[in-house]
């Protein structure tokens, strides 16, 4: 069942077409990856999907239980009811995502009060569970994140963004600029998480380990077009298009 689809959608920035009549749909509990080179207009798509920037053309649906309906038709108190409550947004530097003057367990529980949740025993009490899940000390709730290392920021925006369980979460290169170690650990991390609570995932990447390692399904999109799709094993052991071969054989750069 589609819980989200893009149809023919068109974004510009000036006289460059990012995006270029792209449609595509992701499934209820389907992990998609979005493929290819910079400047490839995945993290556009991404950024038209997730509401955050409107479409020249074409439009976004979404299903919040009666059928799929554009994201557009209820307005902006609308479509940030659905940001905070039923998607989420992993970025790819979680500075910019998380509240640095705020406390490790703050940021998790302020999702959780837009979300609302009143009871603070019960929000602090979800926090500690939400820093053991991402395996970060609970003892250290009350730190602010300016002490913690570049992959505990990740784990923990992931934390304050899967804490609601929302239906859908948009990821931007997640693993970006981590070590390959910690990069390891936080992708066998949103495995196992997104596996576990059903969520369906919209991932843009570089990374063709992090497409294979992590999705159902993946789009190499070129040029502001989406050139090939299909099942993530069937993509990149028989890539079709010589775009994706290419890429597949590490041969475009990143």
């Amino acid at each position: 069942m589609t819980l989200m689809a893009a149809e023919r959608v068109t974004r510009r920035f000036g006289a460059v077409a990012a995006l270029e009549d792209v449609s595509l749909a992701i499934g209820r509990r389907e992990i998609v990856a979005i493929v290819g080179e910079s400047g490839s207009g995945k993290s556009t798509l991404l950024n038209v999907m997730s509401g955050r920037l409107a479409p020249d053309a074409g439009r976004v649906m979404y299903d919040s239980g009666a059928g799929l309906a554009p994201i557009a038709a209820g307005g902006e108190a609308a479509l940030l009811d659905l940001q905070r409550r039923r998607w989420g947004f992993v970025a790819q530097e979680p500075r910019l995502a998380l509240r640095m003057n705020v406390s490790a367990g703050g940021n998790i529980g302020e999702r959780l009060m837009v979300a609302g949740a009143r009871n603070y025993g019960a929000i602090r009490a979800a926090a500690a569970r939400w820093l053991e899940t991402v395996e970060i000390d609970p003892a250290r709730i009350d730190e602010l994140p300016r002490g913690f290392s570049g992959g505990m920021l990740q784990r923990l925006q992931i934390a304050a963004t899967l804490v609601t369980e929302p239906e859908l979460v948009f990821m931007d290169e997640p693993t970006g600029g981590l070590d390959v170690s910690v990069q390891a650990r936080i992708l066998d991390l949103v495995r196992g998480l997104v596996r576990r609570l059903g969520v369906a995932v919209l991932l843009v990447t570089h990374d063709i380990g992090v497409a294979r390692l992590l999705a159902d399904r993946i789009v190499v999109m070129r040029q502001g077009r989406i050139v090939e799709t299909g099942l993530a094993d069937q993509v990149l052991d028989d890539p079709q298009h010589e775009y994706t071969q290419l890429l597949v054989a590490s041969v475009l750069p990143a």
